[in-house]
């Protein structure tokens, strides 16, 4: 059985969370804070610009630990209380905005403790874990009695560790593969491919970069390929933008909700290390990138849209 890393025990502990809560000096250790100007709360732009996570990714994790955070001092401004504070902190506040969700020191190092997929984070944790060893106390049992009890409380506490562990690993063992992969990119749950043409490949029209998708293989193309006899109309097949076997190093199915409330599936971008690998798979393509951009005097190449069934 592979063991949990270290830093792990605080996103599964909320006493160890707790026991290390007010050690908010490690936020600066670890990489510059840039707070609002009031010195003292940050955004969820900003905790997310200091943990170099997605936008979306430190929004799942306030939905999940609302309680918790609230505890540690997050707010949400609304009324003349917004107003107040972004008229002072926020130089380009969106007019249409009602409400701010604000964070301090402690509840922006508590996003930290619970968010993974982060190295910030990770290193935010394992700084924790390293200065609360350096400050407990360790007493030297001073008889042989000591020792032997001591080390029996050890002997327990590994124990306990090893069964919770085991339990976990069993748990998710019954899962489904589909579920498995769906919690292990919970709190960061990566990208849709639409953010991320926007994000990494903003010089080809989006039409073009769906369809190289499609036709390398990255992504099932299934338009308008079933016919819909209520409203006389060709529409997309089920497993469409699903990704194919070439595309599930890249791309995951990830479950929502949709304006009917109905449960559907809709394809992400696994987050880490696969989402720089399609960048650099669709570069070798030939796309251009705002990393690699088109050599002077190259255009894109504007496929035509593949129709099937009746209308494309």
């Amino acid at each position: 059985m592979t063991d949990l890393p270290n830093d792990l025990v605080l996103t599964e502990s909320r006493t160890m969370r707790e026991q290390t809560a007010d050690r908010v000096e490690v936020l600066d250790k670890v990489k510059a804070l840039a707070l609002l100007p009031d010195g003292m709360h940050a955004d969820i732009a900003v905790v997310a610009a200091y943990y170099e996570a997605d936008y979306e990714a430190i929004e799942s994790v306030i939905r999940r630990n609302r309680e918790e955070l609230t505890e540690n001092g997050m707010r949400v401004l609304r009324g003349e209380e917004y107003r107040l504070f972004a008229s002072v902190n926020l130089t380009d506040a969106n007019p249409r905005a009602r409400s701010l969700t604000v964070l301090p020191r402690r509840a922006i190092l508590n996003v930290g403790q619970l968010l993974t997929e982060s190295p910030v984070a990770r290193r935010v944790r394992t700084y924790l874990l390293e200065a609360e060893a350096e400050s407990a106390p360790f007493v030297i049992p001073t008889t042989f009695a000591g020792a032997l009890a001591l080390a029996a409380q050890q002997a327990a506490e590994l124990e306990e560790t090893r069964t919770e562990v085991a339990e976990l690993v069993a748990t998710n063992a019954k899962l489904s593969p589909r579920a498995r992969v769906a919690d292990q990119y919970e709190a960061n749950p990566g990208i849709t491919p639409t953010v991320f043409h926007k994000t990494h490949f903003t010089a080809v029209p989006e039409r073009d970069f769906f369809e190289h998708l499609y036709r390398k293989d990255y992504l099932i193309d299934q338009r308008n390929s079933r016919w819909d006899e209520r409203n006389s109309e060709w529409k997309d097949g089920p497993e469409h933008r699903h990704p194919t076997a070439k595309g599930k190093r890249y791309f995951y199915l990830a479950a929502k909700l949709d304006r009917q409330r109905i449960r559907r599936q809709q394809t992400l971008i696994i987050p880490g290390d696969a989402e720089h690998d399609l960048v650099a798979a669709l570069e070798r393509d030939g796309l251009p990138s705002r990393n690699r951009p088109a050599l002077p005097g190259s255009q894109v190449v504007r496929l035509p849209r593949r129709q099937l069934g009746g209308a494309a």
